[in-house]
């Protein structure tokens, strides 16, 4: 055989092997699952099958969340936590509440927080106390003048010990020298029905649940917990501005187990920031009074670690279950 023919041949049987070899196939090349730690229709089931929404439009596949709820949002971190580390399952996490378990029970908590590589912080949603519009409380100062005049006899909701509003609470009663008496609500529904119901005198919650009702005339916002004043609640003032030195607020992001491929990381922290800086995103969590703050890859980690640390030095000095 010529050399020329033996050339000949090598590059047909080369072209041939090339044509029959499978191409890699490029993620995501099926649906993937994100895992919701809390029940469908509330505040961070909404945020999550809106981001999925536009993380699929992103990537060319679906997104389909899975309410895993249960145990304060426990049972879906600890589904999220022994995923595969794939990149076909990820999760919303909540802070500060993730942060919590592993603080408070550290011996029996399912998860640890370094099972999780956090992506990208999507909504900051600043703490507000409320009344009902009928309340005798029309000021912060009457609230705080009232209970000091009746220790323990004002009753304040919230969603869970240990989470935001929980430790939003404590903090302003620490501030303002008073005690409160908490009641626990299993959500916002709930505690608003009951606050509107006059079965409790206060509401603390999220900016993003009660704007609406304060924008309505049927709940009255004595402060919301933020550096600055809300766009969304404008005439709310801060406790800031009235002597109390408090900022507290939930922060939702995504995650996903710790372990998944740097590429696979890259692509869907890639899609992540398209998706919160998407117009049509904007607005519709913008309809929802929910603060878009992104905060993505290791800035995110960083931001989840100073609260961390924050939390377990409040907690070495004041643990807070029995408040």
């Amino acid at each position: 055989m010529t050399t020329t023919l033996r050339k000949t041949a090598l590059a047909a049987l080369l072209g041939t092997l090339a044509f029959s070899a499978p191409a890699l196939a490029e993620y995501p090349e099926k649906p993937v699952k994100m895992i919701v730690a809390f029940g469908a229709g509330g505040s961070t089931d909404t945020m999550a099958r809106i981001f999925a929404n536009y993380m699929g439009e992103e990537l060319g596949q679906r997104f389909v969340v899975e309410n895993r709820e249960g145990a304060g949002g426990e049972i879906g971190w600890v589904t999220l936590a022994n995923s595969a580390p794939d990149g076909y399952t990820i999760g919303l996490i909540n802070s500060p509440v993730i942060e919590v378990y592993p603080i408070t029970r550290p011996e029996s908590v399912g998860y640890s927080l370094d099972q999780f590589r956090p992506l990208i912080n999507v909504v900051t949603d600043p703490g507000v106390l409320a009344v009902a519009v009928d309340s005798p409380y029309e000021t912060l100062e009457q609230f705080v003048a009232a209970a000091k005049e009746n220790p323990g006899g004002i009753t304040v909701s919230h969603e869970g010990v240990g989470g935001d509003d929980h430790l939003a609470a404590l903090t302003f009663a620490g501030s303002a020298g008073i005690e409160l008496n908490f009641v626990s609500f299993n959500g916002n529904a709930e505690a608003t029905a009951a606050l509107l119901g006059g079965h409790i005198d206060a509401f603390e919650g999220n900016m993003s649940e009660v704007a609406a009702q304060v924008s309505d005339g049927a709940v009255r916002a004595l402060a919301v917990w933020s550096s600055e004043r809300m766009p969304q609640i404008p005439d709310v003032p801060t406790g800031a501005e009235q002597g109390f030195d408090v900022v507290s607020a939930a922060s939702r992001g995504i995650a996903v187990p710790a372990g998944v491929p740097d590429d696979v990381y890259a692509t869907l922290l890639a899609a992540a920031e398209k998706v919160v800086a998407n117009e049509g995103f904007l607005a519709e969590l913008a309809k929802l009074n929910m603060p878009v703050v992104p905060i993505a890859g290791a800035d995110f980690e960083a931001f989840l670690d100073n609260s961390h640390k924050s939390l377990q030095a409040v907690w070495d000095k004041e643990p807070w279950l029995e408040q």
